[in-house]
């Protein structure tokens, strides 16, 4: 956990804990609830923390604020407090400092922040949902001048500029009330749905799709979560939500975070000089030419993507008839790979958000104007049964239900549709622990669809439930071999099997089986599943492989980590056993350089990736001091240098270099001692003294690895000092450059004589 992550952490028990006490509702929401279900806690790579809220429990929570709120913390919304600058509330931490753009010309509290979208009841007539809408859209235009929200929906910019009137000549307060007074005139009672509050997204949700909550785990803590937590995450993020993204496609949120200060410490030291007035008038003046071209820029949209969809269409077509099996065979044979081929093109372009949009913040109004490609009711039956069958079960929905809007579904896709949903519902039967029903409901579908993915892990754990049990253990087997037949490579059907296995005390074949579902499946709830079984093995693990490490079993103590690495690369303890085994077994100095610049870049990454001082990198310690140990540095000379990697303080340093000077010991030795020391001067900036250090370490004639770190500090200095030279000859006079450069080396003869003792380095 970040340093970040365990701040929001604290602010969030706060909250829950005052919820609790004061019976007010509140439900996981966004990517925080994924990372309830998919890790029981933060995604790693998470920096904030949504929560939904309906509007009477935050009008509640308002209320008794001032007697429930710790020290430094406050509630801001907009409709208590005008200075806010945005359209949802907020937890806030004001004893600390994490500034967002749209707060640099506002005056409100800008900490460390818990998300509170609060949840409006809308009644069931569209109309009056638009109307909201439409409301919102404006309130959100006048709390928050720095983003353009009514532009995703066309808001008529006559009607903008008539609040902005009301809002520069009546007032701000008079302006946002009227507006409140038209937003907030549904009682909850008698509105079957809610619009989650957020200014340019205005989202529907049915009401028991969020309540009554259930509970789930988030960092030891029982958080309330929405009722039918799949369905929404579904709808939210897709099928793709239990997956975990690859590292360029992880998302999180930028701020001007300062560690130390106080926002408003922030604002009075850095702040004054901006502009605000012009800035807030600019802002305006974007409004209103965003609004104005609003039609105008969707209109050419839309064109766009006639002619994109064209395109599509006449590929799809071409890869279609060129195929010499044609659809109908494809489907005979149930080829849905080869199918995926000849579709994808297509499924690039028809499910992107220009043409089907999303319920975010940026393809909110293609959802609600989607542009579906004319193609036949054959290869768009065929396209959608592809989906379903390369588990994309929601985005077939979808589609269907675009189809639908279009006119009459015809009979086979209107089944598809109503299947789908019958899926659906065994999905939230099998949540609310109605197993037997949610399988009854299963039954049928797997007869129409024997080999879809989805059905086919979704039976897999009614059968895997029942054999934990002790129950139809044959059965399990049996139908888990049959899965891995089909998809032999999937690691979800590979961890059942492994399971399975380990019932039968087959320990080290499931083991293995564990290990390869580890490294075939991104599927952050069959990791998680895998974490749970595993981690509490971890412990035994690496006492094992200290003892083995103990007697000189050092092959026995690789292979053992080498497996346990596999089946928990989370695992600090495993992950430091992992490396500590590599730097005792490695047979070669080459093996072991390239450890060390292993090592080297993971605390480089994972210190960028967590600065903070009590991150994780320690773990690397004894593993890289081995390694210097096996390279020819005595083990208190090893340990000062593997302590360098470390160091941040300049005093550290300097007791470092102290360190070093008393290892001068062993006569042999001292080119080590020397070679430390001048690290340790570069670190520290001294770059002359450095090379001094280095130039007599050379001199007490250091052999092996030392001779080579030596040559290969001497020679890209040399190297990449030429070409600084060089540079500044071009430039102009490059004596200056020259003299201070090669001033470290002495005279000629003593430069040299340097390099002619590090040319035959071994």
């Amino acid at each position: 956990m970040t340093e970040k992550q365990e701040h929001l952490l604290q602010l969030f028990r706060e909250l829950d804990e005052i919820c609790k006490e004061n019976n007010l509702r509140y439900v996981m929401a966004g990517g925080t609830a994924i990372g309830v279900v998919r890790n029981e806690g933060f995604i790693p790579w998470d920096d904030d923390v949504d929560i939904y809220m309906p509007r009477d429990d935050w009008n509640k929570l308002v209320e008794i604020s001032s007697s429930v709120l710790p020290e430094h913390r406050a509630l801001q919304c907009v409709d208590v407090d005008r200075n806010y600058t945005n359209t949802f509330p907020r937890y806030v931490a004001t004893d600390s400092c994490a500034l967002h753009k749209h707060q640099i010309i506002g005056r409100d509290s800008a900490g460390e922040i818990i998300d509170v979208l609060t949840l409006d009841p809308i009644p069931a007539d569209d109309k009056e949902y638009e109307k909201y809408r439409t409301h919102m859209m404006i309130y959100s235009e006048l709390v928050n001048m720095v983003v353009v929200y009514g532009a995703r929906w066309e808001i008529p910019v006559t009607t903008y500029l008539w609040w902005l009137f009301s809002y520069t000549f009546l007032g701000k307060d008079r302006t946002l009330k009227k507006l409140e007074k038209i937003m907030y005139s549904y009682e909850e009672a008698d509105c079957p749905r809610y619009a989650m509050r957020w200014g340019g997204c205005p989202f529907l949700f049915d009401k028991d799709m969020m309540f009554p909550v259930k509970y789930m785990n988030f960092e030891n803590i029982k958080v309330m979560v929405p009722n039918r937590m799949s369905d929404y995450l579904i709808w939210h993020y897709g099928d793709e939500w239990s997956y975990i993204p690859p590292h360029g496609e992880r998302e999180s949120h930028d701020a001007v975070t300062v560690e130390g200060i106080t926002y408003k410490e922030l604002r009075d030291d850095y702040l004054p000089g901006i502009r605000k007035g012009k800035l807030r008038r600019d802002s305006v003046w974007r409004k209103i030419y965003s609004l104005a071209g609003a039609k105008r820029n969707h209109r050419m949209q839309h064109k766009r993507n006639l002619l994109l969809a064209k395109s599509t269409v006449m590929d799809l077509q071409a890869r279609i008839s060129e195929h010499p099996q044609g659809i109908k065979g494809l489907l005979a044979e149930r080829d849905f790979k080869e199918l995926n081929e000849i579709f994808n093109r297509y499924f690039q372009i028809q499910l992107s958000a220009p043409f089907i949009g999303r319920e975010d913040f940026g393809g909110i109004y293609a959802f609600y104007h989607p542009v579906l490609l004319e193609i036949s009711d054959e290869a768009f039956y065929a396209a959608m049964l592809t989906l379903v069958y390369t588990e994309r079960i929601g985005k077939a929905w979808r589609m269907l239900v675009v189809k639908e809007q279009t006119g009459t579904l015809p009979s086979d896709m209107a089944q598809l549709k109503s299947d789908i949903e019958l899926f659906r519902r065994a999905v939230c039967d099998y949540e609310f622990k109605r197993c037997q029903e949610a399988e009854d409901t299963l039954a049928p579908l797997m007869e129409r669809y024997p080999e879809v993915p989805g059905f086919v892990k979704f039976k897999s754990r009614f059968l895997m439930e029942r054999a934990r049990n002790g129950i139809d253990v044959v059965e399990a087997e049996i139908y888990m071999d049959e899965a891995l037949r089909l998809f032999p490579e999937d690691g979800y059907f590979l961890k059942y099997k492994g399971e399975l296995l380990w019932m039968k005390g087959r320990c080290a074949d499931a083991l293995e089986l564990f290990a390869q579902a580890r490294e075939k499946t991104n599927n952050g709830i069959t990791q998680l599943e895998l974490d749970k079984f595993l981690n509490p093995y971890g412990k035994e693990t690496v006492k094992t492989c200290q003892m083995l490490l103990d007697y000189g079993q050092k092959e026995s103590a690789m292979k053992l980590m080498d497996l346990w690495y596999r089946l928990l690369p989370d695992n600090l303890p495993v992950r430091e056993y992992y490396y500590l085994s590599r730097a005792n077994v490695a047979k070669t100095r080459q093996e072991m350089e390239e450890l060390v610049e292993e090592i080297l870049k993971r605390i480089d990454k994972e210190n960028a990736e967590s600065p903070a001082e009590n991150n994780d990198t320690e773990i690397y310690k004894r593993a890289l001091t081995r390694a210097w140990e096996r390279l020819g540095y005595p083990t208190e000379l090893a340990k000062v240098r593997t302590d360098l990697v470390y160091a941040k303080e300049m005093d550290d340093l300097e007791w470092l270099a102290e360190r070093a000077k008393d290892c001068q010991i062993r006569k042999e030795k001292r080119a080590q001692v020397y070679k430390v020391i001048g690290d340790v001067r570069r670190k520290q900036g001294q770059t002359d003294a450095a090379f001094k250090n280095y130039q007599e370490a050379v001199r007490q004639m250091g052999t092996g690895f030392i001779r080579t770190e030596l040559a290969r500090i001497f020679f890209t200095d040399l190297y990449e000092g030429s070409r600084r030279a060089a540079v500044y000859a071009k430039a102009g006079d490059a004596s200056d450059y020259l003299d201070q450069w090669l001033g470290r080396y002495g005279s000629v003869e003593e430069l040299q004589q340097l390099v002619e003792k590090l040319r035959f380095t071994p």
